[in-house]
This record gives C-alpha cells, structure tokens and sequence, in this order.
C-alpha cells in the first residue's frame, strides 16, 4: 500500500503518536482514519495531496484523531477484573485489590498504603464489584465536595455560595450545571487525575456565571484553570478508561 510511518504529537498523550500514511484510489476528497491489524493508526489520504497540506489537515483534525483513538482504545479495553490483585483506578492511580475473607454479609472497602482493601464474604465478582462502586461513590461525594470548595474560594462568583451538588453515574457527561446553580458531576471522574477533577469543577463552576460555552466563558475559565485545553483533551483520550466497569 505504499506506506510510511510517522510520528504525530497530541496533547492527550504524553508520547508521540506513531502513525502510517497510505494512499487508496477511493479516497480522493478527505482524510481517513483507520486502523491496521495490530492496532495502529493508520491515516489515508488522497493520492493527489502535498505532504504539505496533509501535514496541515492532520494538524487542523488533532482533535478528531484523539477522539478516533479513544473509541479505539475502548473497544480493545480488557474487562476489569475484580479478583487478588486486580487493579482499579482511583485519582489517575492503578491500585490493587486485596480480598480478605471475613464472616460478615457486609462488605468493608478501605484505601490503605496504595492498596485497596476489600474484606468481602467469599469471591463472587458481582459483590465485589458492588462494594467497589459503593466505595468510589463515597469517595467521590467527599473528594468533589473539598474539591469544589477550594476552586470556589478562588473566584468572586462562588465563594460564598450554597452550591448544590450531586454525584450521578453517567454515561457521556463529566458534568452538569443547571440554571437552577445545580452541580452534578460524574463519579466516574473519581479515577482521573486530581488536576482533570479539579478542571471539570472549574468549568461547572464557571456555568453559575456564563450559561454557555461563549467566548465569555472560555476567558473566565481559563482565568481559574489556565491548563483546561490541555486537561479536556486528556479526558477525552482516556475517558473510556475512567468509564469502564
């Protein structure tokens, strides 16, 4: 197929891209995006394009490969596991599950030296995976609400205000503001890095000021989260990591 293989830089990821550029007679209009039988990126463009204007598409779509990638990578996700030893996500960190047997129906999850304490009456996976969910929502309630308060302190519009929150498992949304000043936030965001947490706040929190995504709003948020650019494109390249369950 006459192809070529290059590195593309995106700031979702920390390591460059590789890629491979080929060529199709079908494709004569537009870029393609593709993978190849191991998994790789592969980009096709038309025969009858400079390298030039195929370097600058590929830089104008950066955003479309990242989201490319992401469906990708979810669908090659392996199933978590919810065995010794298994590993789970918490603040952006991979941590082992511990299973000790005990006599109690109740389950017991506690965070202990980077490990994950599970006491559980026997092995059965659906359990464990209850009381999984359990904990991470507790987490998150206690983890968002601090969170919250901090970024709040910081502007003129909400450090004083009663602002309801709730935690939701949601499928396609990180977060939600209402025109009441409700605050709802994924507890799925409990596994991505405190900074991406903190980000997804600032940007609900700048909804109680700017009902929109305007370039009002854009300027007020990167007044309290400068780095946002760069922290939504993380979520998007490993949201179906932190979605996964």
């Amino acid at each position: 197929m006459g192809a070529v293989m290059f590195n593309l830089n995106l700031k979702s990821r920390n390591d460059p891209l590789e890629y491979t550029l080929a060529y199709r007679p079908r494709v004569t209009k537009r870029l393609h995006l593709e993978l190849d039988e191991r998994g790789g990126l592969v980009i096709v463009a038309p025969k009858h394009w400079s390298g030039a204007l195929i370097r600058k598409t590929i830089a104008q779509n950066s955003g479309k490969i990242s989201r490319f990638m992401a469906r990708a990578t979810h669908q090659q996700l392996a199933p978590l596991g919810y065995e010794q030893d298994a590993r789970h996500l918490y603040l952006g960190e991979r941590i082992p599950l511990t299973l000790r047997e005990h006599s109690q129906p109740a389950s017991q999850l506690q965070l202990c030296e980077n490990l994950l304490n599970l006491q559980v009456s026997g092995s059965d996976p659906a359990v464990i995976k209850k009381a999984l969910q359990y904990w991470y929502r507790q987490r998150a309630s206690l983890v968002f609400s601090e969170r919250m308060q901090l970024i709040a302190a910081r502007t003129c519009w909400a450090r004083d205000a009663d602002i309801p929150l709730s935690i939701r498992r949601m499928k396609r949304t990180w977060g939600n503001c209402s025109s009441a000043g409700k605050i709802k936030l994924n507890v799925h965001l409990i596994k991505a890095p405190i900074e991406i947490v903190d980000s997804v706040i600032a940007h609900e929190l700048c909804h109680l000021r700017e009902m929109n995504h305007s370039k009002r709003f854009y300027a007020l948020l990167g007044t309290i989260s400068p780095d946002w650019r760069q922290h939504r494109s993380i979520l998007r390249a490993n949201g179906p990591r932190y979605l996964q369950e």
